[in-house]
């Protein structure tokens, strides 16, 4: 799952990123990287509870959301979400560089 997320911020990013010069893949990189970011909140939460990991990939998403709208609002909108889709981009590489993870199995797990 966790690779299925960094992929949908690489290429989201890289939509964001080309919809300065082709508009309509904001909208797709817009979906993309929603996907990514309720993934990465429900990261946050426990795995034993599906309804926290639900609520808290929800809540996330609106929290970057809020954040983009005000930056938006503060500079030029071209490139805030250039710089969020370069942002989103340079963190699905590190995620996708640093492989699959292992869950840990208590406190002494190797």
């Amino acid at each position: 799952m966790r690779t299925v997320m960094a992929v949908a911020a690489v290429l989201g990013g890289l939509c964001w990123i080309a919809a300065l010069w082709v508009a309509p893949l904001g909208a797709v990189g817009a979906v993309l990287l929603a996907l990514a970011v309720v993934g990465a909140g429900a990261g946050l939460a426990s795995r034993s509870a599906t309804w926290l990991r639900v609520i808290a990939g929800v809540c996330f998403l609106g929290l970057v959301a809020s954040v983009l709208l005000l930056l938006r609002d503060a500079a030029d909108d071209g490139a805030i979400l250039t710089a969020a889709g370069v942002t989103a981009t340079l963190v699905g590489v590190v995620v996708l560089s640093r492989g699959p993870t292992h869950a840990h199995r208590g406190s002494h797990a190797a």
